[in-house]
């Protein structure tokens, strides 16, 4: 039986040294390359994994995926992925901790499904506890499926979680744990009580940032009164009348500039967040025109909305 490498998933082989999975000694748990960035945190320039054909290998399975993305990073985009494998499916919400105190798992599930139309159930995971992954194989056990993928958008946590449940269920093996993108490049399967499971590839998703948060979000709030830009990092927005806003954001840092800019403009209904790719949202309370300069924008409804319904 081939063995596999327990970071990219490759066939190890000891032949090919350009090729992956090469590794100079078979009994090795990682490759060369797994090895590096494990150890010294490098990474080649090597394949990038295509999400059409991730999905189409996915869809091709037979069991249950749980699909994770992390909070900061819910947006159309990354759910897309998740309404798209036609496998049964659970989305887990990965990285909770930087959820405000006052946010409740169940108040967030309705506005989730609400919001963006999800069916599935949903499930929540923190970085810093291990209460899902003995909760996920008994719900794979009560649905009958002896197959399960973890997959979802590339540093949502997959590896991390998969590491948790080895060490419950007293598995000696880990997997490689990066926050590089496309460390796992091929299906790696463990067996758990009778269940297979698959940690799989990521999604890539393009405005992904590697340097979100762990803990709980402060928020930071504006009283506008006049005119003024908004940047953070290198995404601006301009707001031409009284406001008030709130940025959720993976970064502490806001800056303030009093001039007008150009870019292009988007309404905004009151109560509604402005998501800021990859880094977060901003809640406006006033209905408005937001000018930016990033293109195709996305609004949602506030979750104090849906939830006061």
């Amino acid at each position: 039986m081939n063995k596999r490498c327990l970071g990219c998933g490759k066939v190890l082989q000891s032949k090919r040294v350009n090729e992956g999975g090469y590794t100079p000694d078979l009994k090795n748990t990682y490759c060369v390359r797994c090895f590096r960035l494990k150890n010294y945190g490098e990474k080649k320039n090597d394949e990038v994994i295509d999400n059409l054909t991730l999905l189409k290998e996915i869809n091709q399975k037979k069991g249950l995926v749980f699909f994770l993305i992390d909070y900061l990073n819910i947006n159309k985009e990354t759910i897309s992925y998740f309404k798209k494998i036609k496998l049964s499916k659970v989305l887990i919400i990965s990285k909770c901790d930087v959820l405000r105190k006052d946010f409740k798992f169940l108040k967030i599930k309705k506005w989730l499904k609400e919001v963006y139309d999800i069916k599935e159930d949903i499930f929540f995971l923190s970085s810093f506890n291990n209460y899902l992954s003995n909760n996920l194989i008994k719900y794979a056990k009560s649905l009958d499926f002896n197959s399960c993928y973890i997959t979802g958008i590339t540093n949502a946590g997959k590896s991390t979680f998969m590491n948790k449940m080895l060490k419950e269920y007293d598995l000696n093996k880990e997997l490689l744990v990066s926050d590089m993108e496309n460390t796992t490049l091929d299906f790696i399967k463990f067996k758990i009580d009778d269940i297979y499971i698959y940690d799989t590839p990521g999604f890539n998703y393009g405005n992904l940032n590697n340097n979100l948060v762990k803990q709980e979000i402060k928020p930071i709030s504006f009283k506008i009164t006049k005119p003024i830009t908004f940047k953070v990092l290198d995404n601006y927005f301009y707001f031409d009348k009284p406001n008030k806003i709130t940025f959720y954001l993976a970064i502490p840092k806001v800056l303030k500039e009093y001039k007008a800019c150009k870019g292009e403009a988007i309404n905004i209904k009151a109560n509604e967040d402005l998501i800021i790719p990859g880094l977060g949202f901003i809640n406006i309370k006033e209905a408005c025109e937001v000018i930016s300069n990033l293109t195709n924008l996305e609004t949602r409804l506030d979750i104090s909305e849906v939830n006061n319904e």
